[in-house]
């Protein structure tokens, strides 16, 4: 990816997990909470902004509350 690059990557949240179905927690080995996501997301992107979703909504709440989290990322960083 470019210097410029953007990126948006998406994870059930680790909060979630415990609602999960026992399939669902196979598939999702790499849940984050919401402040995991944007550590992890800060290393290759200079600008990182988490959003929370439940449902179809996406909002800026609380992470430990939403289902699934979404991270958009500005600025990648040359590595």
């Amino acid at each position: 990816m470019v210097g410029g690059g953007i990126a948006i990557f998406g994870i059930p949240s680790l909060e979630s997990q415990v609602y999960a179905s026992r399939m669902s927690k196979l598939e999702h080995i790499n849940c984050k909470n919401g402040d995991e996501l944007k550590k992890f997301c800060q290393k290759y992107f200079h600008h990182c902004f988490v959003f929370s979703m439940n449902d179809e909504v996406v909002h800026t709440g609380f992470y430990p509350m939403a289902h699934y989290l979404l991270a958009l990322c500005v600025g990648a960083k040359e590595l």
